[in-house]
């Protein structure tokens, strides 16, 4: 990284007892593109900070740097484009703006609206957001070349982004005004479903860890380990320090989709209770259960499940690989199910058959709820923008996995997003989402030892904060809606 002293601009208004700014540079936009955006700011707030020093940052990087100048910022500081953690935050005691770009492509929204949801008992720290902007709306002229493949097109010309901006500040400057209370509306409107989807998904990008369900420390979790085996050398010794009694007990949306995978037709019902676990693991092993038997089908009849599911971290090959850039959601749901068989045969209902898990559209169907839900709680403008110029995303049939040297690929083979032509598009093209499934039969009614496996349905799952998240930004990355096309 270059020293700091690369970073900081300082430009002090002329006139005595004016305010002072202090710039700091993101780094790949050179100096000269900021100048006009600092006139407009100095012009702006000379009257309401006379006499006092007003941080200004621009990027993820010029908002970890603000804390490290040693400046006065007396008047706060004014981070644009950025997604500052609560830890950073903590650094600077005094008030705090974050200004949020709707476009923006280079720190994109989801970074900002899990910032503020994070900050929300911080005080005096303000998250505004100006509908329109990208990232590079922050600065005049073209982009620097390492923002040319991750950034928007925007909506508003420089002009009015700058003014936009200055009122913003301004206010915030000022203690308050209208320009700063509806670009926090704004941020608030925007915000709520991708932070609902984040919670939906059970993502550890808001805050929370995710529990350990070997070691319950969330009483909340209520899920009995199964099977209560491993490989030498025993389990994996508990988390320590002991995970907080607020953790994360696995997916909510999960346990919603359980519903949909095991299709009862009643009477009976069933409970299912999801936990987060490296589906690969040994020590011990973790696998779905039904943990009880009904006497039979009626409506008394409720089976307790669980389901063990691996939300797996990675961009994906359709997204920004930076960190900064790519998403906060997870690539894929790595989810083990139970089988429809083995639901039904715990309810003794007679209707129990192979055949019920002989289908190829169980993931498919999930996964085109959980894209059906993104967009429906998509804050509606954003909704009307992606169904304008977004490219859509479409579930297909689910598909055996494969067979390697070792056996069955299942966990290796990762949900596939792969782009297709499609001249009913806005953007003349669609992402085809298909799932890998694994599927065991009921092997003597599941009355087996609990080495081999009998009942089960796995599915690959789309997590509605990735279907999100794409609605809100990733769909424009190929579309006219972009100044550059991403490279992938």
């Amino acid at each position: 990284m270059a020293p700091l002293s690369a970073f900081l601009v300082g430009m002090s208004a002329s006139l005595a007892g004016a305010a002072d700014l202090l710039f700091i540079e993101s780094p790949g936009f050179e100096k000269s593109r900021h100048e006009t955006l600092k006139g407009v700011l100095s012009e702006k707030i000379g009257d309401v900070a006379q006499g006092k020093q007003l941080c200004v940052s621009h990027g993820a990087v010029g908002a970890d740097t603000v804390f490290q100048s040693n400046a006065l910022c007396d008047a706060g500081v004014a981070m644009l484009a950025a997604a500052p953690s609560p830890e950073l935050l903590k650094k600077f005691d005094g008030r705090v703006l974050v200004i949020g770009a709707e476009m923006d492509g280079v720190v994109p929204f989801s970074h900002f609206a899990a910032a503020r949801h994070r900050a929300a008992e911080m005080k005096d720290h303000h998250f505004a957001l100006i509908r329109g902007t990208s990232h590079a709306s922050f600065a005049s002229g073209p982009q620097p070349q390492a923002a040319l493949k991750a950034d928007l097109k925007p909506a508003v010309s420089e002009a009015e982004g700058f003014q936009l901006i200055a009122e913003i500040v301004r206010d915030f400057v000022n203690g308050g005004g209208a320009k700063l209370s509806s670009a926090e509306d704004d941020a608030a409107k925007l915000a709520g479903p991708v932070v609902d989807a984040l919670q939906l998904e059970g993502s550890v990008k808001l805050g929370h860890p995710a529990c350990n369900s070997d070691y319950a420390t969330n009483p909340t979790c209520q899920y009995p380990k199964y099977p209560d085996h491993s490989l030498p050398f025993g389990p994996a010794p508990a988390p320590s320090p002991p995970l907080p009694s607020d953790c994360i007990c696995g997916s909510k949306w999960v346990r919603q989709a359980a519903a949909m995978a095991y299709d009862i037709p009643g009477p009976y019902s069933s409970f299912t209770n999801d936990a987060f676990q490296d589906v690969s693991d040994t020590h011990p092993f973790h696998l779905p259960h039904i943990f009880n038997e009904c006497a039979k089908p009626d409506a008394s009849c409720v089976l307790n499940i669980t389901t063990v599911t691996m939300p797996f971290e990675k961009a994906g090959p359709l997204w920004p690989q930076d960190p900064k850039s790519a998403p906060l959601s997870v690539l894929e749901f790595r989810t083990k199910f139970k089988s429809r068989e083995a639901v039904r045969t715990n309810a003794k209902d007679p209707t129990a058959s192979p055949d019920l898990d002989k289908v190829s559209d169980m993931c498919k169907k999930i996964n085109q709820a959980a894209w059906d839900w993104a967009l429906n709680h998509a804050e509606p403008s954003v909704k009307s923008r992606f169904e304008s110029v977004g490219e859509p995303m479409v579930m297909v049939d689910d598909v055996e996995q494969t067979f390697g040297i070792h056996g069955p690929e299942w966990i290796q083979d990762e949900l596939v997003f792969k782009r297709m032509d499609d001249s009913n598009s806005p953007t003349k093209s669609r992402i085809e989402v298909q799932s890998w499934k694994f599927v065991v039969g009921n092997a003597n009614h599941g009355k087996v030892p609990w080495l081999v496996p009998a009942g089960m349905h796995y599915c690959k799952l789309l997590s509605p904060a990735r279907a999100m998240e794409w609605i809100y930004t990733d769909s424009m990355r190929s579309s006219a809606a972009v100044e550059n096309t991403v490279v992938v």
